[in-house]
């Protein structure tokens, strides 16, 4: 185990800070998440996971002891495999740069979440988190792109901050498409919680969705063998929320709406596999999928927050 190295506590009340902030650095050692490197974060009110294997993605998130995001029946995976039999969901899953969505000769959601990071700095304190990770995206001959990933939390805090700057090193153009796939699952998603937004356009993907159009804002109870069912949104302001007052719990997603616009609901209300994702994107699925340019020696900044309340 790794322990990040936090500042000399200055409460006389306290001799460690990692009793109030931590970050340690594991292996996972069993199943087929053996060998991922992962970072356990704790703030005080948040325990979270991440994969150093995976970008530096979110794979587990509770609050105050409640579980908010969605694990597939797969789990954490460390062993290539084909997408339906490795996507584990977790709280955060992030797609790109090459493609996201479902398209004939490409990845399903791209290979950025199967680049592992680096990780620059690893820092907690009795003020907070600080973890900053490199993901290297390059081909020979092909592109050459840099995700410098900054995540944050404060000491006590409900919220996650996580930023990208993503940078084309490269000297010709490169086409790119994000989606930030954040997944949350039972206790949070349960019949009677909701969504709440400021939508001003929605879309179903396909026929059942359409057929559902009037409760896409509404979780109902598991149901064996549904279908999965998929809403483009654009909203007036970045603010996506699931409320379940039930449990007194709010969850709240924010994103940098000017290099994300556009906002994809993925609800999947069948039996073991029933979560809400909420998904900022450079654009929709399917065949609205479009490549955003960045010039050479160009950068990008995406940013997303992560918050959850209780109501």
């Amino acid at each position: 185990m790794q322990y990040a190295k936090g500042a000399i506590p200055v409460d006389r009340r306290i001799g460690n800070p990692a009793q109030l902030c931590e970050a340690m650095r594991v292996t996972a050692q069993d199943g087929p998440a053996r060998g991922a490197d992962l970072i356990y974060v704790s703030n005080g009110k948040l325990n979270f996971v991440l994969s150093v294997t995976n970008a530096l993605d979110i794979v587990r998130l509770w609050h105050g002891g409640t579980n908010i995001g969605f694990l597939t029946k797969n789990g954490l995976y460390n062993v290539p495999d084909e997408f339906g039999r490795t996507f584990p969901a977790g709280m955060l899953y992030t797609c790109g740069l090459d493609n996201i969505g479902a398209r004939e000769g490409f990845k399903i959601h791209g290979r950025l979440h199967s680049v592992p990071a680096s990780i620059r700095e690893l820092k907690a304190d009795e003020s907070g988190v600080k973890i900053v990770g490199e993901i290297r995206l390059t081909e020979l001959f092909g592109e050459n792109v840099t995700i410098v990933r900054t995540i944050t939390t404060e000491y006590g805090s409900g919220r996650i901050d996580l930023s990208d700057e993503i940078t084309n090193n490269g000297y010709r153009t490169e086409k790119y498409s994000m989606l930030y796939h954040v997944n949350a699952g039972y206790p949070l998603v349960d019949d009677g919680a909701y969504i709440e937004g400021s939508f001003i356009e929605s879309h179903p993907r396909t026929p059942w969705a359409e057929q559902n159009v009037k409760t896409m804002l509404k979780i109902e109870p598991p149901c064996d063998n549904e279908e999965e069912m998929v809403y483009f949104h654009r909203e007036s302001e970045p603010r996506v929320s699931i409320i379940n007052e039930k449990i007194g719990k709010k969850f709240t997603l924010s994103y940098s709406i000017d290099t994300l616009p556009y906002l994809i609901e993925w609800k999947s209300m069948g039996s073991g596999d029933y979560t809400i994702g909420l998904e900022p994107a450079t654009s929709w699925l399917d065949e609205h999928v479009t490549g955003r340019e960045l010039a050479p020696g160009g950068t990008v900044k995406n940013a997303i927050s992560i918050e959850v309340e209780d109501v």
